[in-house]
């Protein structure tokens, strides 16, 4: 990824490392200036006037293509992580904050870091290059100031760092002290018991002490890299008057040294302010190519519809990153145009043989065919066109109703949006077509939302059908509506997650799970005679 960012940003870094060359050029200038100014300067005048012109104009054009450059890589990082994430085999944490986080502060490198970081090692190299063809003597003194002032920058950054991350971790355990008080409110309210172990008081007392030790201790290693150049600076400055005093050193080779010296400091002192935002920069970049490393569903490029007469899966096995098994040994057939339902406790692992279904994921071990076809050997498009997929958490996106039920088909006309929305006890009119939802559908209810995602996967008329709960968010009102629209459905394949027992009831076929295996398989009246579970389940909501 570094290689790539780095290629995005080569114009802006060809500009900037240009201008922080004509900076240490300038002052070399200038140095020859005060230094010769008893004979003609005219010369080095001129010259120190062009290089120090030309630095002004290098530097604007170098901030420019700075700013187009962090335009390059919030585009690069955003497509590249666009194409990933739908793809990554495992689960990306914080993945809706990447955008706004870490690529953001990526994006800021170019135009806010990366000038001061090249020009605090690049004017400084420049300014002793100089220095060394004109008086092999001032360049070894300057590489050896450089040397000591570099160590002593990296020393103290280390020791902050340190100190910042053992800080860091304190605050992280009051935070998990004052959530776990958070969390024992009823049992604390309920007993009356004042509970001084689970008292955050007491953690963050405890925070409070060893952030404030730590701090104490990291303010020395604040100030070294402050302190190395102000002793540096002044014992220069004082042996400097002092040989001039006793006429050992000429005026102007002392003010034309200490010009340069702080030409030489200037760059690196800069480069000291910004060790934090590097650091914050260096976690951002980890975690970009973190969520750019991970695994990846494969896809053929292009492959032919297959011919759905049915769903199945053998030998369907999945198990965690941790090694946890979740689904073991499952083996179902999906009848065509069939509706099976899959029921089962809470962590069965229902939603995990769905995403299996999907190809959301694909199995540790196993396989699931549409029709005679592993649904492995299909290409992307393929499966996308075959199946549609209705998740827990599925989204709407920015912009209209209608552009989020049609999603660009123009095959799909207003009549057949308004037949579906008026069976899903929407008001189909114009104005409710043109309705803006707002980021992820947030300017609707959670309801709406709901029956819009049910409704844009029904205008698509996949060959098969596969929900996780679709009535999970919704009144009786709405669920009797979308189980009506499922069960309508009878040219279509389904397959559906849920814990609705009308809808079982209505059901071709029903699965029941229980940690990670299949129970039973049968009908509504197989399973209320022969699975207790299924009996209590099914008199959970009155028949209606």
């Amino acid at each position: 990824m570094l290689r790539s960012l780095l290629y995005a940003a080569r114009g802006a870094i060809f500009w900037m490392t240009l201008s922080a060359v004509l900076e240490g050029v300038s002052g070399l200038f200038l140095f020859v200036v005060i230094l010769d100014w008893h004979l003609d300067t005219t010369m080095p005048l001129t010259f120190f006037a062009l290089s120090s012109l030309s630095t002004l104009t290098v530097t604007f054009i170098a901030t420019q293509k700075g700013y187009f450059a962090g335009g390059l890589v919030m585009r690069y990082l955003a497509t590249a992580l666009i194409r990933h994430l739908p793809l990554s085999l495992h689960p990306i944490a914080n993945s809706n904050q990447l955008i706004s986080g870490p690529v953001s502060q990526v994006m800021s490198v170019p135009a806010h870091l990366l000038h001061p970081i090249i020009s605090g090692l690049v004017t400084p190299c420049t300014i002793v290059i100089g220095a060394l063809i004109y008086q092999s003597i001032f360049g070894v003194i300057l590489l050896f100031i450089i040397s000591i002032l570099l160590i002593s920058l990296r020393f103290s950054a280390t020791k902050v760092a340190s100190f910042e991350q053992a800080v860091h971790e304190s605050e992280q355990q009051a935070v998990s002290a004052l959530n776990q008080y958070a969390l024992h409110q009823p049992l604390i309210r309920r007993s009356s018991a004042h509970h001084e172990q689970l008292h955050p008081k007491l953690a963050l007392m405890s925070q409070y002490q060893t952030q404030r030790q730590r701090q104490r201790r990291s303010l020395p290693f604040h100030l070294l890299f402050s302190l190395m150049v102000q002793t540096v600076f002044i014992t220069l400055f004082g042996y400097g008057i002092y040989l001039v005093e006793h006429a050992e050193m000429p005026l102007n080779l002392c003010l034309a040294g200490l010009v340069l010296l702080a030409r030489l400091i200037e760059p690196i002192w800069l480069l000291s302010h910004l060790d934090l935002s590097i650091r914050q920069m260096k976690k951002a970049a980890q975690q970009i190519e973190k969520a750019l490393q991970t695994p990846v569903l494969v896809f053929p490029y292009r492959t032919s519809p297959p011919k759905i007469d049915s769903v199945s899966c053998e030998q369907l096995s999945f198990y965690s990153d941790n090694k946890k098994c979740i689904l073991k040994n499952i083996n179902l057939t999906f009848k065509k145009h069939a509706l099976t339902v899959i029921v089962g406790p809470s962590g069965a692992g229902k939603s995990t043989l769905l995403g299996l279904l999907a190809r959301l994921q694909d199995p540790t071990q196993g396989c699931v065919n549409y029709g005679n076809q592993n649904i492995k050997t299909l290409s992307q498009a393929v499966l996308c066109a075959s199946r549609g997929v209705l998740l827990q958490d599925s989204r709407l996106f920015y912009g209209s109703v209608r552009q989020n039920l049609i999603l660009d088909d123009d095959n799909i006309d207003d009549k057949a949006i308004s037949t579906l929305l008026t069976q899903l006890n929407f008001t189909a009119n114009h104005e409710f077509l043109e309705k803006e939802v707002g980021a992820g559908g947030m300017q609707l209810s959670g309801g709406q939302r709901q029956r819009l995602c049910i409704a844009r996967l029904m205008l698509q008329h996949p060959d098969i059908i596969l929900m996780d709960e679709p009535t999970a968010s919704l009144d009786n009102v709405n669920t009797a509506s979308v189980i009506d629209l499922i069960t309508q459905a009878k040219q279509q394949t389904r397959v559906i997650v849920t814990h609705q027992p009308n809808l079982a009831r209505q059901a071709d076929s029903i699965v029941y799970m229980e940690k990670g295996k299949i129970i039973a398989q049968g009908t509504h009246i197989e399973l209320m005679a022969n699975i207790p579970w299924y009996q209590q389940f099914v008199q959970q909501i009155p028949k209606t």
